[in-house]
């Protein structure tokens, strides 16, 4: 039966509005009737509930989430299966937009905005790294720039379907056997491009490395022709430094992007260590900022005029919903769509 505005799922979670399609299921806005709470369900069509690997990405997911508690990440409060079988997942409901939108329309991000964004996720991603998890796929898209009631901005990540437990222990996240290459081909490592089993945190600094560059220069740092052509570039070339595309970026900057997309992942730092590394060079950003202009910065400026012209901000609810894939959109479901301004 196909879902409309208004049912009642599980007996409490109201549907009211579609955020988004895919050939595996659907994701909308909702609201709990019985704390009058606003959500983002994501629910699974029920005749795909037989491919054992949407279904256990579906899981994997929800157990990778509810693990590592983080502002830094997309918060999930619920498990369930819906009337007909579905199986769905109620995870926070967003303000905001995706990077990657961020990205394409404005050509880059500010510096400090994104490094400010950048050292929550290398937070959250420590957190992950010391429960055992590496997300393996970070990318733009993944990354939601989230307004907080009080006008903030803060990254959260999405999508942990294809994340990776590499401690022991009795749970096992992985979905894929030794020597498949998984996640977004731009945003590979070397080892992941490697089809390497043995993959850690590193992985997930280095593609953040790719979403820094990427986000400073609207640029990747490895692009070639076709996937195999840029595996073996991702394997066999440094990625060329940031500062030859962006000469007057601040020294500190250019040291992180760099570290983080060395070929040798024993030359990468860990996470909280980039952590660390983005948190002090945002404050030196901040602080010549307000040397030069007195504190404000372009988002300031974005705020500002939302309030005098009486907008509110764009409203997207997003959900991790890349494993739903969608012709349209090139194969991958951002899971994002906007529903009020």
């Amino acid at each position: 039966m196909a879902l409309q505005e208004g049912d009642i799922i599980h007996s409490r979670y109201e549907l009211l509005r579609l955020i988004g399609t895919g050939t595996s299921g659907s994701v909308w806005a909702a609201r709990n009737k019985l704390i009058d709470r606003d959500v983002a369900l994501k629910i699974m069509e029920p005749e795909v509930m037989s491919d054992k690997v949407l279904l256990r990405r579906f899981f994997n997911e929800a157990k990778a989430i509810g693990r590592v508690n983080h502002p830094s990440i997309v918060g999930i409060f619920d498990l369930g299966q819906a009337e007909d079988g579905s199986p769905f997942l109620v995870l926070e409901l967003l303000d905001g937009e995706p990077l990657n939108t961020r990205i394409q329309r404005d050509g880059a991000v500010e510096p400090e905005t994104l490094l400010d964004v950048c050292a929550g996720v290398a937070k959250a991603l420590d957190l992950a790294h010391k429960q055992g998890i590496v997300h393996r796929d970070l990318k733009p898209a993944n990354i939601f720039l989230h307004r907080t009631s009080t006008g903030g901005l803060i990254g959260k990540i999405l999508d942990f379907g294809i994340s990776k437990v590499v401690s022991s222990g009795t749970h096992n996240f992985s979905l894929t056997k030794t020597g498949t290459v998984v996640g977004s081909p731009a945003y590979m490592s070397p080892e992941q491009a490697a089809g390497r089993d043995d993959i850690d945190g590193r992985a997930d600094v280095w593609s953040l490395g790719v979403v820094l560059y990427e986000g400073l220069t609207g640029q990747l740092p490895h692009e070639a022709p076709n996937y195999n052509a840029l595996m073996v570039r991702i394997l066999t070339q440094d990625a060329p430094s940031i500062a030859a595309r962006m000469p007057d970026l601040h020294p500190k900057v250019v040291e992180i992007v760099d570290t983080c997309l060395r070929r040798d992942r024993d030359q990468r730092v860990f996470a909280g260590q980039l952590s660390a590394m983005l948190e002090a060079a945002t404050r030196e950003l901040r602080a010549a900022r307000f040397r030069r202009s007195g504190g404000r910065r372009r988002d300031d400026a974005m705020l500002d005029d939302e309030a005098v012209g009486g907008h509110s901000t764009l409203k997207l609810a997003l959900i991790a919903a890349s494993t739903f894939a969608v012709g349209s959109l090139g194969g991958l479901l951002a899971g994002y769509y906007l529903f009020g301004g």
